[in-house]
């Protein structure tokens, strides 16, 4: 599929970021805008491929980094390291969420009052942030097989972003206690929030590459196919 691809660089901090955003070349602006947040190995092909095919659904990808200048991995060795810095200081994840959303409104084609996030494990995470954040624009996250867990930063009384969480029920990363602790809190902050649970499903379950279910991540073809069925018909009312 044919699909314009334009890179954009933007500050966080100190730091350089270097996203990409993708258009269907069949489409005019202003178009819904959508963040997507990449897993732990940052903006890879696997990403840049999610983007094109979203950009095709009519909207305008917007493939984020979080790590700044361009950083991936891939080994598996690396996974800890990359992550302990913005898991251990979530302050530091939500800012380079929030520079990113300040990067998307100043790209032409995108109409920065529809605005929305999905991410993929640490970007699924990382969304969540967002809309726990509160920060303006955002309308509507989408964590697929994403972490739960509460960030620990005071954030508004209720939150306004539509929420969507895609998860294996099978996931081991993200136990029953961490989806009820988050139920609860959505509940506390009275946000509008779904959870697809789907069965016979662990972690990584979008990555085809995904197969060690020692530790708990397997690709499941027909949860990555519904879950991204799903994801489009949530932003097609969010946004």
């Amino acid at each position: 599929m044919s699909c314009k691809a334009t890179k954009i660089e933007y500050p966080a901090g100190d730091v350089t970021c270097r996203g990409e955003y993708y258009v269907d070349p069949g489409r005019s602006g202003p178009l819904p805008t959508v963040l997507v947040a990449h897993a732990w190995d940052g903006l890879n092909d696997e990403v840049r491929d999610k983007s094109r095919k979203l950009a095709h659904e009519g909207y305008l990808a917007f493939a984020i980094d979080i790590y700044g200048e361009g950083k991936t991995y891939t080994d598996m060795a690396d996974l800890m390291p990359a992550l302990t810095p913005y898991m251990e200081d979530r302050a530091l994840l939500l800012s380079r969420m929030q520079a990113a959303v300040e990067a998307a409104k100043t790209i032409p084609e995108a109409d920065s009052s529809r605005m929305g996030a999905m991410g993929y494990c640490f970007g699924g995470t990382a969304v969540l942030d967002l809309a726990r954040s509160g920060t303006d624009g955002v309308k509507g996250v989408v964590s697929f097989h994403g972490g739960l867990a509460d960030n620990g930063l005071s954030g508004p009384t209720t939150i306004d972003a539509k929420i969507l969480v895609l998860h294996g029920e099978d996931d081991p990363l993200v136990p029953p206690r961490e989806v009820a602790e988050f139920k609860a809190l959505m509940n506390a902050k009275k946000a509008d929030w779904q959870l697809n649970a789907y069965s016979h499903t662990m972690h990584a379950f979008t990555r085809p590459e995904a197969n060690d279910p020692d530790f708990g991540a397997v690709f499941n073809a027909d949860t990555d196919r519904r879950s991204w069925r799903a994801m489009l018909n949530f932003m097609e009312e969010a946004l």
